[in-house]
């Protein structure tokens, strides 16, 4: 058949018995000396050419070719024959892998590799010498290819006796394309049939992982589809992995029948902050600690951080900055500031020098850089009497001084203040206190500072002429302190020198000298005391009147009490302080709202929380359980598990224990605290909880944290979600580490400054009031907490599962309704 046209450039291999050559396509062949390809007994003709018509490869015989070619013996080969089948001249036939051309002599066979031949000559070889090395037939080269075996073929013969052996060729070359395909479906099931086997064997593992988009893989065969792993039976290392996070692996055992899951939390890479200083090298700081050198590149935690940088006369240079991390490149630019300064001074005429701090002296005029502050000056001339003055110099600033005429008077000024008794310094050299006369160099600007105890520091700038009188008086402005009265009883008349200022707890302004307190309350003796300010510094004054009619030795409470049992609790005072956090306080929840609570009686609560071996006492059957195939049920450990109603439970057979009236009874089904409140043994309330936590009576105010008011908190300072949690919790804190993977005794971290152990971390702890995420009547005095409305009571503390900074706060709060294997308790009761 005839197609569109002849593609050109292409290549042709053939192989014969003498070897193998590549040949250009189109390729003419025949008996012709000018045919590439010889076919022997064809004479002096070229029968055919190979081409690439159109897209196929294929054969065309020449038009005019005899229809009759004779052999070199003088006999018939007859037609060419294509599979037995006659061709007519100039047609295009194309060709397929199998195909077989009988031609003169010659058989010649279709590859299946592409354009390519074999040609079988059924006598001797007349083609052209092979252009690769000669394979000898049968050997590998020539298993490779599609061949046919060489037939013997009577010259004479007529053409359909030569047909028998090209259909002969053809049948085997088909018989041997079926062996293939036999082969490859049966290769194709042993294959498709192992897949089922290993599909059918693999187990799914449940695997949650942060950032959803990461990629998890098992050490050996395995996929993933959704939340589950397909992994074999078996010992297995799960690897998953997230642009911009650090690599986590696990270590697994995957059993039949034994569903598993996996929670990781991939921890994402620093960010990298490129830091420009305008080629100012200095040293970096990262929240404090040194972290390199700039201008260059570091790696910092993701976060807000704030990047102190420092370098020889220069200004540190502070800067908040928020850490992408993730590998998250952030260039930043730092101004560095000039921490020195430039004096340029002069005289009015003939030569003098400069003397600077004491230095050796320099010729006149003179520039040159100083630190910035104060520097006393001497400018020495012959026959000249020596001028001294001192300077104030700025960062970054010029400070002309001159031209000086030497010689010449000092200006004289008369200087005052109200009140009197201020010192005077002029350019940081003592002269003397108000009312004062001073000589001023003249030539130069003079700073004058006024300082008096108990008042603000003043400052004036006078430009000193030479020879003149002047006058100066200034008004000192008192600095006013801080007083905070407070104590027991709360509501005590306050009065300062005599004058009523209100009733305690209070905060006063006043003057910074001495001053006479009276506090006074009914049915309490009076008290005064003496409080000197001139200081300067905020003081609290606490008081504790004796009830009236008691004796001069009467003592308030122990500051210790110890139960029956040997436990010890802690006396707390009376105070005051605002309770909960404020709106931009970082990490606040919307339930912790602010609100000023006074605690008007004097309790104790338990340095210790109740272990199990206290429970146990009163409840024998009680169990904590376990933890990741680790007990929490020893004796010595914080008691877990518990509801509030079981700790309540505790509170009253502890009372019964030490004699004392019990602090709870039933109503209505419900446990309430008997009214009025006894001195039996109760949970703390959450205001004396959080009070005891945020370590009031030491400052009188409230810390943030029970540690101070900065993050982080001191190393080994409590239990909790620190690196050896890692195995058994999906998050940790980051960079903490301590000895306790889950419960750990009470008291094995160091005391706050009351002597409280674990208000942080370990176990977090029921507190008496019921949960409202919000209460309106929340403050005031002695406040137990709103009414209960059901079964939820606050929890206070962080735990050992804690892996957050804002749940370190004593101000975080939390509700629950029954036991957990990280809430515990701790006892309290009233003093008095």
């Amino acid at each position: 058949m005839h197609r569109g046209g002849v593609v050109t450039g292409l290549s042709l291999q053939v192989r014969e018995p003498a070897g193998e050559r590549e040949l250009g396509l189109p390729c003419a062949f025949g008996g012709s000396p000018s045919d590439p390809l010889r076919i022997p007994g064809v004479d002096d003709l070229t029968v055919g050419v190979f081409e690439q018509f159109d897209g196929g490869f294929g054969v065309r015989f020449i038009d005019g070719a005899p229809g009759d070619a004779l052999s070199s013996s003088g006999s018939s080969v007859g037609r060419p024959r294509l599979n037995g089948r006659s061709l007519a001249a100039g047609e295009f036939h194309e060709l397929f892998a199998g195909d077989v051309l009988s031609v003169g002599e010659a058989l010649i066979v279709v590859d299946g590799t592409g354009p390519a031949i074999d040609v079988r000559h059924l006598q001797g070889n007349d083609t052209l010498p092979p252009l690769r090395p000669t394979v000898e037939e049968g050997g590998e080269d020539d298993a490779a290819t599609t061949a046919i075996t060489a037939v013997a073929v009577d010259p004479g013969a007529s053409d359909a006796g030569a047909a028998g052996p090209v259909a002969a060729a053809a049948r085997k070359t088909r018989a041997s394309q079926r062996r293939q395909w036999v082969t490859a479906l049966l290769l194709l099931g042993t294959v498709v049939g192992l897949l089922v086997w290993v599909s059918l064997s693999m187990q799914s593992v449940t695997v949650v992982v942060t950032p959803a988009e990461a990629t998890v893989r098992g050490s050996g065969i395995s996929w993933r589809s959704g939340q589950l792993l397909f992994l074999r039976p078996g010992p297995q290392v799960v690897t998953a992995r997230a642009a911009g996070h650090r690599d986590m692996t696990r270590n697994i055992q995957v059993r039949e029948g034994e569903p598993l899951r996996l929670d990781l939390r991939l921890d994402p890479l620093p960010g990298v902050l490129e830091l420009d200083t305008g080629g100012v090298a200095a040293q970096v700081f990262i929240d404090g600690a040194e972290a390199g050198r700039a201008p260059g590149s570091i790696e910092v935690a993701a976060g807000e951080r704030t990047l102190t940088l420092r370098a020889p006369r220069f200004l540190d240079a502070l800067q908040k900055v928020k850490v992408e991390g993730r590998g998250v490149r952030q260039p930043l630019r730092i101004e560095m500031r000039s921490n020195w300064g430039r004096l340029e001074a002069s005289v009015s005429a003939g030569a003098a020098s400069l003397s600077v701090d004491g230095a050796a002296a320099l010729p006149m005029p003179v520039s040159l850089e100083l630190p910035a502050g104060m520097h006393r000056l001497e400018v020495v001339a012959p026959g000249v009497r020596l001028w001294r003055s001192a300077v104030l110099v700025k960062a970054g600033e010029t400070l002309r001084v001159g031209p000086i005429e030497l010689g010449a008077p000092d200006m004289t000024v008369s200087l005052r203040s109200q009140p009197s008794g201020a010192q005077v310094t002029v350019g940081g050299s003592f002269r003397g206190r108000t009312p004062i006369e001073v000589g001023l160099a003249p030539g130069v600007d003079h700073d004058l500072e006024f300082a008096l105890q108990g008042y603000t520091s003043a400052t004036r700038r006078i430009a000193a002429q030479a020879g003149k009188r002047e006058g100066m008086t200034v008004v000192l402005q008192p600095v006013l302190v801080e007083l905070t009265v407070q104590g027991e009883p709360i509501e005590a008349e306050i009065s300062v020198d005599g004058v009523p200022r209100g009733r305690s707890p209070i905060t006063l302004k006043l003057p910074a000298r001495p001053h006479r307190i009276e506090v006074r309350h009914k049915g309490s003796e009076p008290q005064q005391f003496a409080v000197d300010l001139s200081p300067a510094v905020a003081r609290t004054l606490d008081y504790s009147l004796r009830p009236a009619g008691r004796p001069e030795g009467w003592k308030p409470a122990a500051a210790t009490l110890t139960t029956g049992a040997g436990r010890t609790l802690q006396l707390m005072p009376p105070g005051s302080f605002v309770m909960g956090s404020e709106r931009r306080e970082q990490g606040r929840r919307a339930n912790e709202s602010s609100r000023r609570i006074t605690l008007s009686r004097p309790f104790y609560i338990a340095a210790r929380e109740v272990t199990n071996g206290d429970f146990r006492r009163f409840r024998p059957g009680h169990a904590s359980g376990f933890v990741d195939r680790r007990s929490i049920d020893l004796d010595g450990q914080s008691v877990s598990g518990v509801a509030w109603a079981d700790a309540v439970e505790y509170c009253n057979w502890l009372s019964a224990q030490d004699g004392l009236p019990p602090a709870y009874e039933k109503s209505g089904g419900e446990w309430t605290l008997r009214q009025p409140v006894t001195t039996g043994y109760r949970l703390p309330t959450e205001a004396e909880w959080e009070y005891a936590a945020r370590q009031v009576p030491l400052s009188g105010r409230a810390r943030r944290y029970e540690w101070g008011d900065d993050l982080p908190p001191p190393p080994g300072y409590a239990n909790l979600a620190g690196t050896e949690t890692a195995a058994t919790l999906p998050r940790v804190l980051d960079g903490w580490q301590d000895e306790y993977p889950s419960v750990a005794p009470p008291g094995k971290h160091g005391a706050n400054g009351l002597g409280l152990f674990d208000l942080t971390g370990n176990v977090s702890e029921w507190v008496h009031d019921a949960y409202a995420s919000f209460d309106a009547s929340g403050g005031g005095t002695d406040p137990f907490g709103p009414a209960a409305t059901g079964s939820r009571r606050v929890i206070k503390g962080s735990n050992w599962r804690t892996a957050s900074f804002s749940e370190l706060r004593p101000a975080w709060r939390e509700g629950a309704d029954g036991g957990s294997q990280d809430i515990g308790f701790r006892v309290a009761r009233y003093a008095e």
